[in-house]
């Protein structure tokens, strides 16, 4: 019998909502004319939390 263990569920959650919103502070930013701050969101997003969650995707 299996059981369902609620733990990876939600590290995957975590991981979904924390790429989003890196994405998305990150094309706000972007928007409004940030050269710092937007492109190492949007880095972060795509080259680390995407792959991350690709990786816990079940």
């Amino acid at each position: 019998m299996r059981t369902f263990n609620p733990a990876p569920a939600r590290r995957a959650l975590v991981l979904r909502m924390a790429a989003a919103a890196a994405l998305l502070l990150g094309y706000a930013d972007l928007a409004r004319g940030g050269i710092t701050f937007a492109p190492l969101a949007i880095v972060l997003g795509y080259a680390v939390l995407v792959p991350a969650v690709i990786l816990t995707w079940r």
